[in-house]
This record gives structure tokens, sequence and C-alpha cells, in this order.
């Protein structure tokens, strides 16, 4: 049985006073989410844990069935979907160009400093490949003021803190050992400490930021780093669900998850072509994500994110009749308010399909699918596609080497 995926990205959200203490979800008029609802069985989604906020790319990670502990972190997906080639024996960070003050520290202006241009970029970056102690520090420049920083050297580890705050108005933070007392782990701190004191002397009195400052333009004067880790090979996506996966996107982040698990990835221009593509591409597992709702949500503006919703539920009627299996839900919450990025709460959840036990939610949205009959983490998610869509296996089976939750079609033979 095909199964497609609608992943509302950042969908779920909290109430509003100008949504009459409704949610967006609750507020926007989807009369094709409501009619799916009528047909499927729903509740809520908690990707990791009561109240803990993810990301886009941990939480995909973990809906597409893969343990925690295996998690590259982010800078390897960027990498891999901005088209750095990777190596298994260096470390990446993900980085910035930024702007700090320097008073007892290193106060942020600017985590992104704007308007600093590849030109600009270009001439700046040979000056910060540098050797420290035992460690060489290459930068790579990738988009805007973004980039990597790539560290070769004899001890390399991910568990590392990062310097970046995520606030302006915040100190350039102390790279620490990360839930670890490894003394090497330390020591290649203290290197990465030394390296971004280093980038301010270079860039605080370099050519490019005085002319910049002359030009009353913020300069770019230090290197902020987050996300520290290292590339792993990991099963691929068929290996570990026993389905063709098809990725069908609009974003490089999404391009390196898919790239990293072996899945097909493709952008897509415009969500009716995608909603197509879906019904007609010849793939086991189809994931349609669309950012729309998060993004909407991120100008901190509810009604806007009612539009939005409202907008992709018009573009859901040829899936109203697909006899597959069909799921709806969120990779995370998304708030229109406050300071956070991404929030903690549950998502709805929504499948439909001939393999499901259907109850009697008629609206999709986090409060009504609440009374729902299902409630799972996203780490659930895969082995709920794998039952609902008749593929899984019995637990005390066991298929060859590896545990695996779905019935393999291509078993080793004996002969």
């Amino acid at each position: 049985m095909k199964c497609i995926t609608v992943l509302l990205d950042g969908a779920s959200d909290r109430s509003y006073k100008e949504l009459d203490y409704k949610t967006p979800l609750q507020y926007a008029h989807t009369p094709n989410l409501d009619q799916l609802a009528k047909k499927s069985q729903c509740g809520l989604m908690t990707p990791l844990k009561e109240g803990v906020a993810l990301g886009t790319d941990l939480a995909h990670f973990l809906l597409f069935g893969y343990p925690l502990e295996s998690y590259p972190n982010r800078s390897i997906i960027d990498a891999i979907g901005e088209g750095i080639e990777m190596k298994g024996n260096e470390l990446y960070l993900r980085c910035s160009f930024a702007t700090v003050k320097k008073e007892d520290g290193f106060l942020i202006e600017s985590r992104f400093t704007p308007e600093l241009s590849d030109e600009e970029i270009r001439q700046i970056l040979p000056e910060l490949s540098l050797e420290i102690n035992d460690y060489s520090f290459r930068c790579v420049h990738s988009y805007d003021s973004h980039g990597f920083i790539v560290i070769q050297g004899p001890y390399l580890s991910a568990n590392i803190s990062d310097s970046d705050p995520f606030r302006t108005d915040q100190y350039v933070m102390r790279v620490e050992p990360f839930q670890s007392e490894d003394h090497s782990i330390a020591l290649l701190c203290d290197a990465i400490n030394e390296y971004i004191k280093k980038t301010y002397d270079i860039l605080n009195h370099h050519q490019i930021n005085r002319v910049r400052t002359e030009k009353k333009l913020l300069p770019g004067n230090i290197i902020l780093t987050k996300w520290a880790g290292m590339y792993n090979h990991l099963e691929t996506f068929y290996e570990r669900n026993g389905m063709k996966g098809l990725l069908l996107g609009q974003s490089k982040l999404l391009n390196g998850l898919a790239d990293y698990l072996n899945m097909t990835y493709i952008s897509y221009s415009s969500f009716e072509e995608a909603v197509n593509l879906a019904l007609t591409s010849d793939y086991d597992y189809i994931h349609l994500h669309t950012k729309d709702p998060d993004t909407a949500s991120h100008k901190k503006n509810p009604l806007l994110k009612v539009e939005s919703l409202e907008a992709i539920d018009k573009l859901l009627d040829p899936l109203l009749d697909f006899e597959g299996l069909l799921v709806v839900t969120s990779d995370h919450s998304t708030p229109c308010s406050g300071n956070a990025i991404h929030s903690g709460e549950s998502v709805a959840f929504m499948a439909t399909g001939d393999y499901i036990r259907r109850d009697s939610v008629e609206h999709f949205n986090e409060v009504e699918c609440a009374r729902g009959s299902v409630f799972l983490t996203a780490s659930d998610f895969m082995t709920y596609i794998l039952n609902a869509s008749d593929r899984g296996a019995m637990y005390h089976l066991r298929q060859g080497r590896e545990k695996r939750h779905f019935l393999l079609n291509d078993v080793h033979r004996l002969v």
C-alpha cells in the first residue's frame, strides 16, 4: 500500500486572543482537512518529549525511524544539502559572520551580519584558515553570512557546546565539553575558543570592515559556531523501513537529509504541483513537506498563519479520494507569539486508510485531535505507518542479522 504524508511544518501552535482564544488550526476554515478527519484515526504526536522544542532536521530524522543517538547534528545535514564534500575524519561546525562589540567579552549586536557580500567574504576567507595547537581550521562559505568551520586534528569529537547563544544582546559563549569530562575534548574546546578570538582579531581590523564601517554598515567581525557534528554512515531509508522513499520539499536542509538517508528528493515549485507528484509518483512512501505555516508563524502574526493554512487546505482536494494510507501532521509546533523559534507542544495527527481504527473526531486541529484515539511520538511514526499500511512484522520474528519491524521481501535465501 502506498503511503503519502502531508507534513505541515510548524502548523500546530498555541491559543491567541485575536483568534477568540483558538489556535490558528482551530480558527482557520479548512473543510478538506476536516473532511479527512471524519474518516481518520486522529490524535496527538509528541516530537520527542512534551515541552521539548525540536528543529525540522531532528524531528524528521526521528519521523523517518532513526534513533536519537544516531543523529549526526544539523551541521552535517546542512553541509550535505549545500554540497560540501564530507569526510569522516573531520569535525564540522555551522558558523556565521556576526557583529560584536568587545566589552568584558564579545557582546552580540547581530548574529548574522547583514549585507555582507559574497565578494567581501571571498576576500576574507583565506585569512581564516589557521593552525592552532595541533588543529587546523578552515572556513567554508555557503550563502549570505553562513558557512562552516572544518577542523582536522588528532582527536575530534562532536561533544562540544556552541558559541552562538541564539540571541542578540547576549555574549558569545565559551565552547566547553558537552556532557563529557574527557580531557582531550577540553583541549579541542580550548583550540576552538582560541580560533574564535583570533577571527575577531583578524576581522575587526580588516580593510573590508573598515570600509563597511565608513559606509555605516555593520562589520562582520567575529565567527560564531554551533551544531558540531561528524559524518557517520547510516543504513538507508529503504534498509531501515522497507519502503522506497520520496521527499518532496523546497529546502536545502531537507535535500541534505534525503541525500543522507538515500531517499529520492524532488524540489517542487508549487504546493499544487507537489500534491500531483505525490499522487502520481511510484514510491512506497512519499513525504510532502510544506514550510508555509512555519514561515507564517515566524512573522508572529496568527492571522497570517490562518491565511497560510486556508490556502494549503484549498489545494488538498485531490487527496480526498486517495486510496492508500494518507497521514497529515507536523514536525513541531511553531508559536506566533513570544521569543521562541519553535515550541514543545504536541502536534495534531491524523491517518486515513483501509487498515486504521477510525474514531469520532470531525475537525483537524490540536484540541479536537486530543479527543482522538491515538497518541504517539515521532519515534513511533514509522512503525505506525508500517502497521497501518499492512507491512508490519511480528516483534519476535528474526529476519536475518538486524531487527526489522516490517516483513522483508528480499530475505537471504537458504540454498
